[in-house]
Protein backbone atom coordinates (compact mmCIF):
# COMPACT_ATOMS: atom_id res chain seq x y z
CA UNK A 1 0.00 0.00 0.00
CA UNK A 2 1.26 3.60 -0.84
CA UNK A 3 -0.35 6.45 0.01
CA UNK A 4 -0.30 9.85 -1.99
CA UNK A 5 -1.50 13.29 -0.53
CA UNK A 6 -3.59 15.68 -2.79
CA UNK A 7 -0.90 17.26 -5.39
CA UNK A 8 1.52 14.61 -4.98
CA UNK A 9 3.31 13.58 -8.14
CA UNK A 10 3.37 9.75 -8.54
CA UNK A 11 5.61 9.93 -11.12
CA UNK A 12 6.97 12.14 -14.18
CA UNK A 13 7.22 11.82 -17.50
CA UNK A 14 10.25 10.13 -18.41
CA UNK A 15 11.07 8.65 -14.64
CA UNK A 16 11.74 4.70 -15.08
CA UNK A 17 8.50 2.48 -14.55
CA UNK A 18 9.02 -0.76 -12.58
CA UNK A 19 5.47 -0.66 -10.97
CA UNK A 20 1.91 -0.93 -11.61
CA UNK A 21 -0.68 1.11 -9.67
CA UNK A 22 -4.34 -0.03 -8.65
CA UNK A 23 -6.39 2.29 -7.00
CA UNK A 24 -7.67 1.40 -3.91
CA UNK A 25 -9.33 4.92 -2.97
CA UNK A 26 -8.80 8.70 -4.04
CA UNK A 27 -8.31 10.15 -7.41
CA UNK A 28 -5.51 10.70 -9.95
CA UNK A 29 -4.88 12.58 -12.80
CA UNK A 30 -3.14 11.36 -16.04
CA UNK A 31 -0.92 14.14 -17.85
CA UNK A 32 1.30 14.77 -20.56
CA UNK A 33 3.51 18.23 -21.04
CA UNK A 34 5.30 19.39 -23.93
CA UNK A 35 8.85 21.54 -23.41
CA UNK A 36 7.66 24.75 -23.49
CA UNK A 37 5.38 23.87 -20.25
CA UNK A 38 1.44 23.10 -22.53
CA UNK A 39 -0.32 20.57 -20.59
CA UNK A 40 -2.99 17.70 -21.51
CA UNK A 41 -4.66 16.14 -19.04
CA UNK A 42 -5.26 12.71 -20.63
CA UNK A 43 -7.56 10.90 -17.98
CA UNK A 44 -8.59 11.31 -14.43
CA UNK A 45 -8.50 7.80 -12.49
CA UNK A 46 -10.68 6.52 -9.77
CA UNK A 47 -11.39 3.19 -7.52
CA UNK A 48 -10.55 -0.12 -8.91
CA UNK A 49 -8.56 1.44 -11.58
CA UNK A 50 -5.00 0.95 -12.72
CA UNK A 51 -2.39 3.01 -14.01
CA UNK A 52 1.58 2.77 -15.11
CA UNK A 53 1.12 -0.92 -17.03
CA UNK A 54 2.63 0.63 -20.07
CA UNK A 55 5.89 0.89 -18.56
CA UNK A 56 6.02 -2.41 -17.66
CA UNK A 57 4.49 -4.25 -20.80
CA UNK A 58 7.70 -2.43 -22.78
CA UNK A 59 10.11 -1.61 -20.11
CA UNK A 60 10.20 2.29 -21.31
CA UNK A 61 10.57 5.06 -18.98
CA UNK A 62 7.01 6.60 -17.92
CA UNK A 63 4.72 8.47 -20.83
CA UNK A 64 2.96 10.52 -18.78
CA UNK A 65 2.86 11.92 -15.30
CA UNK A 66 0.25 10.74 -12.57
CA UNK A 67 -0.84 13.36 -9.59
CA UNK A 68 -3.14 12.37 -6.69
CA UNK A 69 -5.86 14.69 -6.94
CA UNK A 70 -7.40 13.85 -3.57
CA UNK A 71 -5.68 11.95 -0.67
CA UNK A 72 -4.82 8.49 -2.22
CA UNK A 73 -4.04 5.29 -1.72
CA UNK A 74 -3.07 2.10 -4.07
CA UNK A 75 -1.69 -1.03 -4.25
CA UNK A 76 1.46 -1.54 -6.42
CA UNK A 77 2.27 -4.88 -7.92
CA UNK A 78 6.00 -5.03 -9.57
CA UNK A 79 7.03 -5.48 -12.95
CA UNK A 80 8.35 -9.31 -12.65
CA UNK A 81 5.36 -9.93 -10.19
CA UNK A 82 3.22 -8.34 -12.96
CA UNK A 83 4.30 -9.91 -15.57
CA UNK A 84 4.06 -13.53 -13.49
CA UNK A 85 0.45 -12.90 -13.04
CA UNK A 86 -0.52 -12.43 -16.77
CA UNK A 87 1.00 -15.33 -17.49
CA UNK A 88 -0.65 -17.77 -15.02
CA UNK A 89 -3.83 -15.72 -15.30
CA UNK A 90 -5.08 -15.26 -18.95
CA UNK A 91 -8.58 -13.64 -17.44
CA UNK A 92 -6.25 -10.97 -16.21
CA UNK A 93 -4.10 -10.20 -19.33
CA UNK A 94 -7.52 -10.11 -21.11
CA UNK A 95 -8.72 -7.36 -18.87
CA UNK A 96 -5.46 -5.24 -19.37
CA UNK A 97 -5.82 -5.63 -23.02
CA UNK A 98 -9.72 -4.45 -22.48
CA UNK A 99 -8.51 -1.88 -20.18
CA UNK A 100 -5.82 -0.69 -22.36
CA UNK A 101 -8.07 -0.29 -25.32
CA UNK A 102 -10.85 1.62 -24.12
CA UNK A 103 -8.06 3.92 -23.00
CA UNK A 104 -6.57 4.18 -26.72
CA UNK A 105 -10.25 5.01 -27.95
CA UNK A 106 -10.87 7.75 -25.26
CA UNK A 107 -6.99 9.23 -26.36
CA UNK A 108 -8.69 8.73 -30.35
CA UNK A 109 -11.68 10.73 -28.78
CA UNK A 110 -10.29 13.48 -27.28
CA UNK A 111 -7.65 13.69 -30.47
CA UNK A 112 -10.67 13.25 -33.48
CA UNK A 113 -13.07 16.14 -30.96
CA UNK A 114 -9.99 18.42 -31.36
CA UNK A 115 -9.98 18.41 -34.85
CA UNK A 116 -13.45 18.33 -35.74
CA UNK A 117 -16.17 19.70 -32.79
CA UNK A 118 -15.88 23.64 -32.10
CA UNK A 119 -15.40 24.51 -28.31
CA UNK A 120 -19.17 24.38 -26.86
CA UNK A 121 -19.08 20.66 -28.56
CA UNK A 122 -15.85 19.65 -26.98
CA UNK A 123 -16.56 20.76 -23.49
CA UNK A 124 -20.34 19.25 -23.34
CA UNK A 125 -18.53 16.06 -24.45
CA UNK A 126 -15.59 16.42 -21.35
CA UNK A 127 -18.67 16.84 -19.27
CA UNK A 128 -20.61 13.96 -20.11
CA UNK A 129 -17.09 11.99 -20.40
CA UNK A 130 -16.92 12.65 -17.06
CA UNK A 131 -20.20 12.61 -15.64
CA UNK A 132 -20.07 8.65 -17.04
CA UNK A 133 -16.99 8.35 -15.17
CA UNK A 134 -17.41 10.33 -12.12
CA UNK A 135 -21.10 11.07 -12.03
CA UNK A 136 -23.68 11.20 -8.88
CA UNK A 137 -27.01 11.13 -9.79
CA UNK A 138 -28.82 14.24 -7.40
CA UNK A 139 -32.27 15.89 -7.26
CA UNK A 140 -30.90 18.67 -9.09
CA UNK A 141 -28.73 16.85 -12.23
CA UNK A 142 -26.02 14.59 -12.25
CA UNK A 143 -22.98 15.75 -10.00
CA UNK A 144 -19.42 14.94 -11.13
CA UNK A 145 -17.77 14.08 -8.34
CA UNK A 146 -14.72 15.72 -8.35
CA UNK A 147 -12.88 18.89 -8.05
CA UNK A 148 -12.23 20.14 -11.21
CA UNK A 149 -10.69 23.60 -12.06
CA UNK A 150 -11.25 25.51 -15.27
CA UNK A 151 -7.70 24.94 -16.90
CA UNK A 152 -8.52 21.54 -15.75
CA UNK A 153 -11.30 21.63 -18.23
CA UNK A 154 -9.04 23.69 -20.57
CA UNK A 155 -6.26 20.89 -20.55
CA UNK A 156 -8.80 18.63 -21.13
CA UNK A 157 -10.64 20.19 -24.35
CA UNK A 158 -7.10 21.77 -25.98
CA UNK A 159 -8.70 25.30 -25.19
CA UNK A 160 -7.66 28.25 -22.86
CA UNK A 161 -8.62 29.12 -19.77
CA UNK A 162 -10.48 32.27 -20.70
CA UNK A 163 -12.57 30.76 -23.35
CA UNK A 164 -13.53 28.14 -21.27
CA UNK A 165 -14.82 30.57 -18.76
CA UNK A 166 -16.88 32.07 -21.46
CA UNK A 167 -18.24 28.64 -22.78
CA UNK A 168 -19.21 27.90 -19.03
CA UNK A 169 -21.02 31.02 -18.99
CA UNK A 170 -23.24 30.75 -22.09
CA UNK A 171 -24.11 26.58 -20.63
CA UNK A 172 -25.04 28.23 -17.21
CA UNK A 173 -27.19 30.91 -18.88
CA UNK A 174 -28.97 28.36 -21.12
CA UNK A 175 -29.53 25.86 -17.46
CA UNK A 176 -27.50 23.46 -18.69
CA UNK A 177 -24.85 22.82 -16.21
CA UNK A 178 -24.44 24.60 -12.82
CA UNK A 179 -21.59 25.22 -11.13
CA UNK A 180 -21.07 25.44 -7.36
CA UNK A 181 -17.20 26.42 -6.33
CA UNK A 182 -14.99 23.47 -7.88
CA UNK A 183 -17.91 21.25 -8.70
CA UNK A 184 -20.21 21.16 -11.77
CA UNK A 185 -24.05 19.43 -12.33
CA UNK A 186 -25.28 18.65 -15.13
CA UNK A 187 -28.80 19.93 -15.10
CA UNK A 188 -29.79 18.82 -19.16
CA UNK A 189 -27.80 15.55 -20.52
CA UNK A 190 -29.74 16.26 -23.55
CA UNK A 191 -28.90 19.77 -24.14
CA UNK A 192 -25.25 19.03 -24.31
CA UNK A 193 -25.86 15.74 -26.07
CA UNK A 194 -27.32 17.89 -28.59
CA UNK A 195 -24.69 20.49 -28.95
CA UNK A 196 -22.37 17.56 -29.95
CA UNK A 197 -24.38 16.52 -32.81
CA UNK A 198 -24.55 19.92 -34.08
CA UNK A 199 -20.80 20.48 -33.84
CA UNK A 200 -20.87 17.17 -36.34
CA UNK A 201 -19.83 14.58 -33.68
CA UNK A 202 -21.52 11.54 -32.51
CA UNK A 203 -22.09 10.15 -28.80
CA UNK A 204 -20.06 7.40 -28.18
Amino acid sequence: MRRFSPGQIIFHHGDPGGLLYIISSGKVKITHATPDGQEALLAILGQGEFFGELALLDNSTRSATAEAIQQTATLTLHRDDFRRFIAQNPDFAMHVLQTMAQHIRRLNGQLSDIFFLDLPGRLARTLLRLAEQHGKVTPDGILIDLALTQTDLAEMTGATRVSINKTLGRFRRAGWVKTKGRRFTILDRDALVNLILISGGSVY
